[in-house]
C-alpha cells in the first residue's frame, strides 16, 4: 500500500531490533573499555581486549546494516517537539550517534592496527602488548569520542524522556514492538 497515505506509527521490528542491540553493544563496549583503562598492559588484559574488540567489531557492522535499514524501510514521521531549533538539534543528533558510533570503530579498527594487536588477541602471537596505549594516535583519538558519544546517548535519552514526560507524545512507543 502507499506509504506517503499512510506512514507507519512505529519503527520496523528490525529497527527496533537492531537500534537496542546497539544499545547493549555501545554501553557493554564502553564498560569494558572504561574498565580496561585502568588496568596494566599485560597478559591478564588480553581476554578483555579480545572481547571489547569483537564488540566493537560487531557494532560497526549491526550500526551500518542498521542506517541501510533505515534508508530502506518505512519509518514514522520525524517526531516534533513543536520547537524548530530542538527539532534541528535532534536530527543532529540522531545523525551525529551514527557517526559517532561509525568513528569510535573506526578509530578503534585503527589503534589496533598502529599497535598490532590483531596477532596478539586474536592470533595467540604470544607478543607482549605495548606499554602505553596512549603512545598511539588513535587511542587518542578512541578516547575522545567516547566521552563525546556519550554525550549524545545523554542528549538522545533525555530527549527520549522529554518526549515521554513532559511532551506525553508516547514518543518511546515508536521504538518498541506492537501494531504500526
Amino acid at each position: 500500500h502507499d506509504m506517503s497515505k499512510n506512514p507507519p506509527s512505529r519503527y520496523h521490528p528490525l529497527l527496533v531490533s537492531l537500534h537496542w542491540l546497539v544499545v547493549i553493544l555501545v554501553f557493554a563496549a564502553f564498560a569494558l573499555g572504561k574498565f580496561m583503562s585502568g588496568q596494566p598492559n599485560d597478559d591478564a588484559k588480553i581476554p578483555f581486549l579480545w572481547l571489547h574488540m569483537l564488540l566493537g567489531i560487531v557494532t560497526l557492522f549491526v550500526i551500518v546494516v542498521r542506517f541501510i535499514a533505515r534508508l530502506r524501510l518505512p519509518k514514522p514521521p520525524r517526531a516534533t517537539t513543536g520547537n524548530a531549533l530542538l527539532d534541528k538539534i535532534g536530527v543532529l543528533v540522531h545523525y551525529s550517534l551514527y557517526v559517532f558510533v561509525l568513528l569510535m570503530s573506526i578509530s578503534g579498527i585503527s589503534l589496533s592496527m598502529q599497535a598490532g594487536l590483531t596477532p596478539i588477541v586474536f592470533g595467540g602471537s604470544g607478543a607482549s602488548l605495548p606499554a602505553d596505549f596512549y603512545a598511539f594516535n588513535a587511542r587518542i583519538f578512541h578516547g575522545f569520542i567516547a566521552p563525546a558519544l556519550l554525550i549524545l546517548v545523554l542528549l538522545h535519552v533525555g530527549a527520549a524522556f522529554y518526549h515521554q514526560l513532559v511532551l506525553k507524545d508516547n514518543l518511546l512507543a515508536r521504538m518498541w514492538y506492537g501494531k504500526s
